[in-house]
Protein backbone atom coordinates (compact mmCIF):
# COMPACT_ATOMS: atom_id res chain seq x y z
CA UNK A 1 0.00 0.00 0.00
CA UNK A 2 1.68 3.32 -0.80
CA UNK A 3 1.53 6.08 1.09
CA UNK A 4 0.55 9.91 0.21
CA UNK A 5 1.11 13.01 1.89
CA UNK A 6 -1.55 15.89 2.46
CA UNK A 7 -0.97 19.21 3.35
CA UNK A 8 -3.42 20.43 6.40
CA UNK A 9 -4.17 23.37 7.58
CA UNK A 10 -3.04 23.15 11.36
CA UNK A 11 -5.73 25.60 13.24
CA UNK A 12 -8.21 23.01 10.92
CA UNK A 13 -6.35 19.75 12.65
CA UNK A 14 -6.20 21.22 15.87
CA UNK A 15 -10.13 22.06 15.98
CA UNK A 16 -10.65 18.28 14.80
CA UNK A 17 -8.40 16.74 17.48
CA UNK A 18 -10.22 19.15 20.18
CA UNK A 19 -14.40 17.84 18.99
CA UNK A 20 -12.60 14.17 18.59
CA UNK A 21 -10.88 14.17 22.32
CA UNK A 22 -14.37 15.86 23.39
CA UNK A 23 -16.71 13.02 22.29
CA UNK A 24 -13.94 10.79 23.51
CA UNK A 25 -14.55 12.12 26.59
CA UNK A 26 -18.56 12.04 26.14
CA UNK A 27 -18.31 8.23 25.12
CA UNK A 28 -16.59 7.68 28.29
CA UNK A 29 -19.13 9.05 30.76
CA UNK A 30 -21.78 7.06 28.31
CA UNK A 31 -23.66 4.02 30.31
CA UNK A 32 -25.39 1.58 28.10
CA UNK A 33 -28.72 -0.45 29.98
CA UNK A 34 -30.59 -2.58 28.05
CA UNK A 35 -34.11 -2.66 28.25
CA UNK A 36 -35.73 -5.83 28.61
CA UNK A 37 -39.39 -4.87 29.34
CA UNK A 38 -42.35 -4.74 27.09
CA UNK A 39 -43.75 -1.21 26.45
CA UNK A 40 -46.64 0.67 25.38
CA UNK A 41 -45.94 1.73 21.63
CA UNK A 42 -46.41 5.58 22.56
CA UNK A 43 -43.88 4.97 25.15
CA UNK A 44 -41.44 2.84 23.13
CA UNK A 45 -41.70 5.85 20.62
CA UNK A 46 -40.46 8.25 23.24
CA UNK A 47 -37.67 5.97 24.41
CA UNK A 48 -37.04 5.81 21.01
CA UNK A 49 -37.43 9.47 19.72
CA UNK A 50 -39.82 8.18 16.91
CA UNK A 51 -42.96 8.19 15.99
CA UNK A 52 -45.66 5.38 16.97
CA UNK A 53 -46.10 4.99 13.49
CA UNK A 54 -42.56 4.43 12.89
CA UNK A 55 -42.74 1.73 15.91
CA UNK A 56 -45.45 0.22 13.63
CA UNK A 57 -43.61 -0.25 11.00
CA UNK A 58 -40.15 -1.61 12.70
CA UNK A 59 -42.85 -4.31 14.20
CA UNK A 60 -44.11 -5.22 10.60
CA UNK A 61 -41.05 -5.50 9.54
CA UNK A 62 -39.76 -7.94 12.19
CA UNK A 63 -36.98 -5.39 13.13
CA UNK A 64 -38.72 -5.17 16.83
CA UNK A 65 -40.89 -7.92 18.54
CA UNK A 66 -44.02 -7.32 19.91
CA UNK A 67 -47.36 -8.95 21.86
CA UNK A 68 -50.68 -8.58 22.01
CA UNK A 69 -53.26 -6.92 20.01
CA UNK A 70 -54.79 -3.20 19.77
CA UNK A 71 -54.02 -1.18 22.62
CA UNK A 72 -52.49 -3.80 24.47
CA UNK A 73 -49.85 -4.33 22.47
CA UNK A 74 -46.60 -4.42 24.07
CA UNK A 75 -43.11 -4.36 22.36
CA UNK A 76 -39.57 -5.51 23.43
CA UNK A 77 -36.96 -3.09 22.53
Amino acid sequence: MSQQLIAVDANALDQVLDRLASLEQKLASVTVTQNSEWLSIPKAAAQLGCSESTIRRKIDSGELSAKGSGKSRRVKL
